[in-house]
């Protein structure tokens, strides 16, 4: 399969985050790739961290994974930005936060990799703020492509275990058999690798302290 598209329309269910710490929990990989435009870490003087939701702090911890982080879309950001990467250090995860300098950054992509070999990944609408991230009200309607390889059982008994969740939602969720020959030749791990070689060239710096 390889490929599979959550539409999220309920506040209390977010194949997002579940999928997102899901994936880390398999213990598969030790590098994780994370872009968002807004990191919300007490945000305009708030109390929310999106650093702890979830256990998302834990689990990184828990499997020794680095993070990569990518940001934001405007200097009100920055900030939590900072407070997202500073609380997640003084944990003891190793986190190496990137700024782009001309901000406006906008792409929502995480990317679970093994060693430098990535092999779970989600494109989409969602970012790491409350409304995206959370299961509190309000929240977000969001739609978002999961990309992982087949090889993986791990990942496909998490794939396919959601599937089985969501059967009585079948509105929330588009499954595809992603073929190589239709999609010029390029596998899922080659889209993978695509995104992350696409990173590689966009002009950011260190986020300072």
């Amino acid at each position: 399969m390889g490929l599979v598209i959550f539409l999220r329309k309920r506040q209390n269910e977010n194949w997002f985050r579940k999928l997102l710490v899901n994936s880390m929990d398999t213990g598969l990989g030790n590098n994780v790739l994370l872009c968002s435009g807004f990191f919300q870490e007490y945000f305009k003087g708030g109390i929310y961290q999106v650093s702890t939701e979830a256990n998302f702090d834990g689990v990184l911890l828990k499997h020794k994974i680095n993070l990569t982080t990518v940001g934001v879309h405007n200097p009100q950001w920055l900030t939590p930005y900072k407070n997202f990467r500073d609380n997640l250090k003084n944990q003891g995860i190793v986190v190496s936060a990137k700024l782009s300098t001309t901000f406006h950054w906008h792409a929502k992509i995480f990317i679970l990799k093994k060693d430098d070999r990535p092999i779970f990944g989600i494109v989409g609408s969602s970012n790491m703020t409350r409304n995206a991230f959370g299961v509190t009200t309000p929240f977000n309607f969001e739609a978002d492509v999961f990309l992982w390889l087949d090889e993986f059982k791990e990942l496909n008994d998490l794939i396919t275990e959601s599937l089985v969740e969501i059967q009585q939602f079948s509105s929330e969720v588009i499954i595809a058999d992603y073929d190589p020959e239709k999609n010029f030749g390029l596998t899922i791990e080659d889209r993978l690798i695509q995104l992350v070689q696409t990173l590689k060239m966009v002009n950011l710096t260190d986020l300072p302290d």
